[in-house]
């Protein structure tokens, strides 16, 4: 009586396998078909990917031909003579008193602000060397920006050292002034 059924309707078991067969063979169905689909799309994008991918990689190489090629030597040929005018000016200049005694107090030499001078005037000269050199390289005619971007460039670093040397150092070393007491 309370034994098992003997009927002969599906088990459960036997339902959800066979519902699971129809859903595989119909997920395969499905995902074949969307893949035949998309393969065509997918070359064409593939394709116009590697098209743009090589335009860009032609333009970047161009880019820096024409930069070596032109834009550089041009640049380094307008800048060597503001270099070597840029040595002649440290080597005129002469150091504010506070500048030089800023320098002494920091190094504890007192031709530490001459030797200074003297190493940024030699820095101004090899630049100079390095840029007629540079400028020597195959150099085609360029436009006219670069130019005047190069020299404003040099003329306003020249003006900005100049104005750093003119200013006055604080010592580090002082006691601070007292302030007078608000109440």
């Amino acid at each position: 009586m309370f034994g098992r059924s003997k009927s002969k309707a599906p088990s459960l078991g036997d339902t959800v396998s066979e519902a699971a067969e129809h859903v595989r063979d119909w997920a395969e169905h499905v995902w074949q078909d969307s893949a035949d689909r998309a393969a065509p799309v997918v070359d064409a994008a593939s394709k116009a990917l590697s098209d743009a991918a090589h335009k860009v990689g032609d333009a970047a190489t161009s880019f820096q031909h024409k930069v070596q090629d032109e834009y550089i030597p041009t640049a380094a040929g307008q800048l060597a003579p503001v270099a070597a005018r840029s040595a002649e000016a440290i080597k005129a200049a002469d150091l504010p008193d506070v500048v030089n005694d800023a320098i002494t107090r920091v190094t504890g030499d007192k031709k530490s602000g001459r030797r200074l001078q003297k190493a940024a005037q030699q820095w101004a000269k090899d630049a100079e060397k390095q840029l007629k050199k540079q400028s020597k390289k195959k150099q085609k005619k360029s436009g006219r920006g670069l130019l005047v971007l190069g020299i404003t460039v040099a003329a306003a670093g020249a003006a900005y050292a100049v104005w750093r040397l003119s200013q006055p150092v604080e010592d580090p070393w002082t006691n601070p002034t007292p302030q007078p007491l608000s109440n």
